[in-house]
């Protein structure tokens, strides 16, 4: 009797060991760590959406270089579905602040709209190395984090100045400019650079009036330029440059626009603009990141062949601007493309 309890009792204890061996092999993830029964696998949390965010130095409604970025926001929004916040008419000594709550409530990229945001971010950035910084309008840079993205306000600048040029009857061109910083700078060089390229005979008056607020200034040296015979005009001075605009429309004189096409600003006056519209540049740097696209901290140069430089269309003047006058400036346009025209 107690022989065959020992026998059942090894039984149970044999079926008891194979029982358990089976479960712990059957459970043992590849990793070695076996999970509970029927607890799924936890898969890999998903990435958080990138949110932007976008400082200005003016207001949005400028119809020119604060607009541009603002559509380019908008687009990011819009588009790409992502979180995005700005803040306009920002002072210079309060970037640090503003980029540091920023920063702090999460944000993955900032941009700094204009060449002024360059040395405040430069001087912070490593205290927040998580944070993609983007300077417009400049080519700094600062590893790890912060790039640049640079229109080519040359290309602008010529396509503005060639066009004046072809289009001047008194043989007299002028450009109101904004603030002398190296955009700008570059923009006049190159508008007097497609003067040349035309004709050295034909005189061309350029200006900084020191200031992209000012229309009140910037509309007074219009005037003075028209004063003196010319009868087309170009400007490259951001919200001031709404000044130039009224000075050609109440004188009735062609004016060319800047940035955005600014046709709306004054259909009788404005004949085209020089565009320089970051807006695009903006979203496909941003676009490039969310589809995997690594970060790299070099300046990004922007201009005819990437869609940010160009020609606006001519709207009322289509017919009032000569054929041979278009065809000119088309091969113009494919002439600083191919680089073929060079830089002076």
């Amino acid at each position: 009797m107690r022989k065959s309890r020992l026998v059942v009792l090894f039984l149970i204890l044999a079926l008891m060991v194979v029982f358990l061996l089976g479960c712990s092999q059957q459970a043992e993830a590849p990793g070695g760590e076996a999970p509970e029964p029927g607890v799924e696998t936890p898969e890999e949390p998903a990435q958080e959406p990138l949110r932007v965010a976008l400082m200005l130095s003016g207001p949005i409604s400028d119809q020119g270089w604060n607009a541009t970025a603002y559509n380019g926001l908008m687009r990011i929004e819009e588009e790409l579905g992502l979180e995005v916040a700005f803040v306009e008419q920002l002072d210079l000594s309060d970037i640090p602040e503003v980029v540091r709550n920023f920063a702090t409530q999460g944000f993955d990229i900032i941009i700094g709209h204009g060449f002024q945001f360059g040395d405040p971010i430069v001087a912070i950035h490593q205290e927040f190395p998580d944070v993609k910084f983007v300077v417009t309008s400049s080519t700094i840079t600062a590893e790890p984090n912060v790039s640049s993205l640079n229109n080519d306000n040359w290309q602008q600048g010529f396509l503005a100045g060639s066009f004046s040029a072809l289009m001047t009857e008194t043989g007299k061109v002028g450009a109101v400019a904004g603030l002398e910083i190296p955009s700008i700078t570059a923009y006049v060089e190159g508008y007097e650079a497609g003067v040349r390229y035309i004709s050295e005979d034909i005189e061309y008056n350029t200006v900084f009036t020191g200031d992209f607020y000012d229309a009140v200034r910037a509309k007074e040296s219009a005037v003075a330029m028209i004063n003196s015979g010319v009868d087309i005009i170009a400007h490259d001075a951001d919200a001031a440059g709404l000044g130039v605009i009224e000075a050609a429309k109440e004188m009735n004189v062609p004016v060319i626009g800047a940035i955005i096409d600014q046709h709306e600003a004054a259909p009788e006056v404005v004949i085209t603009s020089a565009l320089s519209n970051l807006s695009d540049g903006i979203f496909a740097f941003v676009k490039g990141l969310t589809e995997g696209e690594e970060f790299h901290v070099e300046p990004y140069m922007m201009g005819i062949n990437e869609g940010v430089v160009g020609l606006a269309p001519y709207h009322d003047f289509e017919d009032r601007v000569p054929e041979e006058v278009k065809t000119r400036m088309a091969e113009i346009l494919d002439l600083l493309a191919s680089e073929s025209i060079p830089r002076s």
